[in-house]
């Protein structure tokens, strides 16, 4: 409940309140708050408070205002060329949310031809082999098919790869932060076995992400396979 004894202005108490319902997953994504109206006398104040509280809100993502409709929870994934940050839990974890990954398959493996490629190695070099879900609040957002070179990263399976994230084991292990990564995205239709993974109907909207992501300007480490649910993913997209 909104607390006027507090010396923080109203409306970051006000923002910070809806701020704490978005990120639990209370308010989820698509969701129409009240009007602005109806929030200024909830909480006791003016409408301008609430609208700069709002606003604030809109600047970072969590909210989007629909003109002649309202203002609605956002989705919860902006990514794009223009940011610095590349990996989901990074990305996400600023945000405030709470991630979780499960690891459901890791081998090591002689690469396919294609993968050979896309990561400039020979085809009798190894490579780690990872699936994982990505979930935020308890909901499957992403299914993530990984293969990393090994000469590049020796004893990655050592590491936690279900609680920690995989940039930062990365850079942990060579020393070196992935700051590029080339993307091939394209929408494409759940089949069964995605909609399992993903907890969709069939021919569900997915957004499929094709990621080579580099050490330097050389050398590719990772080749990643993502499927989003397109009604929590927003790709953003800046060219310079």
């Amino acid at each position: 409940m909104f607390d006027k004894s507090q010396k923080i202005p109203y409306y970051i108490q006000i923002r910070e309140s809806i701020l704490k319902r978005i990120v639990s997953g209370e308010l989820k994504v698509g969701e129409k708050l009240p009007s602005e109206e109806n929030l200024a006398k909830h909480f006791g104040v003016s409408r301008m408070t609430v609208n700069k509280a709002l606003s604030d809100l809109v600047d970072n993502g969590y909210l989007t205002r629909i003109p002649g409709s309202g203002t609605y929870v956002s989705k919860i994934r902006r990514e794009g060329s223009g940011m610095t940050t590349l990996g989901f839990m990074e990305s996400i974890s600023k945000k405030g949310f709470k991630i979780t990954s499960k690891v459901i398959f890791k081998e090591i493996e002689v690469p396919t031809k294609d993968v050979a490629e896309k990561l400039n190695i020979f085809l009798t070099q190894h490579v780690y082999h990872i699936k994982r879900i990505r979930s935020v609040n308890n909901m499957p957002i992403v299914f993530q098919d990984s293969y990393i070179r090994k000469d590049l990263c020796p004893g990655l399976f050592e590491y936690d790869l279900d609680n920690k994230s995989l940039y930062r084991t990365i850079q942990k292990i060579t020393g070196k932060e992935i700051k590029k990564a080339k993307d091939r995205i394209e929408a494409i239709q759940s089949d069964e076995y995605m909609g399992q993974i993903l907890n969709v109907n069939k021919n569900f909207p997915l957004l499929h992400i094709e990621r080579v992501a580099f050490i330097d300007e050389v050398y590719p480490i990772e080749l990643t396979y993502s499927w989003y649910r397109s009604d929590q993913y927003i790709l953003e997209v800046e060219y310079n």
